[in-house]
């Protein structure tokens, strides 16, 4: 058999599979891997993803990073995140997205953009910043990886190598579990089948998008946080302070392994800061409601 044979073999297999599990609509770890197969099988056939499949894979990854990190407790909090989010998404190029900002309870340094309108800061970034000025370059930063579909065009580009394979993976076994009379048997695969879908999610946000992603991120931000009356020059200061931080820094590490250097960054921006036009008014940094928001 030829490598086009092959791969034509594949395609077929990952299909037909893919089409058993979304007949199922099994659900596992809070994660319906019926609804990711359909996305999977609507890329096979097609090569693209649409935007009610957008939000379907948003849907099941938001539930995946959420079932690794636990929410903040604070409301309060939460509502204020939610509101800066929204209000800067509504500038965006995709307003109508069903847009959801929160902020996850761990001391990493990072933020994270999920196709669908789901956009995460982590307690340990928001600790970090001094203004509402600085929270609104870091939302603006995620929000223009969905409206550009970054993370979307990186799963078609691998098509079936990356999630279509391990959803294809997951169906199979979950017709070996469905078939199975023994119940510890079940529990066992099931286990495994989520554990085969959640890495494909895991893979996605660990490796991290281009270098090119994410300098175009930086510099729609900028241009986003002008646009809804915010300080442009925020998103440097937030890179100045992680360019600070302890490289060596656990707390860092992540997001070291998924973006490019913040001195990289930061020497990328300040080309596209020189390109903004005059400010006619001042534009706002907002320190003390961020501060009072933070200290509820």
């Amino acid at each position: 058999m030829n490598a086009i044979s092959i791969r034509l073999y594949r395609n077929v297999l990952a299909g037909s599979l893919l089409a058993a599990l979304s007949a199922c609509n099994m659900t596992a770890n809070g994660v319906n891997f019926g609804k990711l197969a359909t996305v999977g099988q609507h890329l096979s056939q097609s090569g693209g993803i649409d935007e009610k499949q957008e939000m379907q894979l948003g849907d099941e990854f938001s539930a995946m990073l959420l079932g690794a990190s636990r929410l903040h407790p604070d409301q309060a909090l939460q509502q204020y995140v939610n509101k800066v989010g929204t209000y800067l998404a509504t500038q965006s190029a995709r307003p109508d997205l069903p847009w959801t900002f929160a902020v996850l309870d761990t001391p990493d340094l990072n933020a994270f953009a999920i196709p669908g309108g789901y956009v995460f800061i982590s307690s340990g970034l928001l600790a970090t910043l001094n203004s509402e000025a600085e929270l609104a370059a870091v939302l603006s930063h995620e929000i223009s990886h969905i409206t550009e579909r970054h993370h979307l065009r990186e799963i078609e580009r691998q098509n079936s190598v990356g999630l279509l394979t391990a959803i294809a993976s997951a169906a199979e076994e979950y017709r070996q579990e469905h078939n199975s009379e023994r119940p510890s048997a079940r529990a066992y695969q099931n286990r495994q089948i989520a554990e085969n879908v959640l890495s494909a999610g895991h893979q996605l946000y660990t490796k991290g998008l281009g270098r090119d992603d994410e300098l175009a991120a930086d510099a729609m931000a900028v241009r986003l946080c002008a646009k809804a009356g915010y300080d442009p020059y925020a998103l440097a200061a937030v890179l100045q302070q992680l360019d600070r931080v302890n490289s060596d820094s656990s707390a860092l590490s992540l997001l070291l392994a998924t973006h490019p250097a913040p001195a990289d960054r930061l020497s990328q921006l300040e080309q596209q800061l020189n390109q903004l036009p005059v400010l006619a008014q001042p534009k706002l940094a907002l320190s003390e409601r961020f501060i009072a928001a933070l200290q509820h």
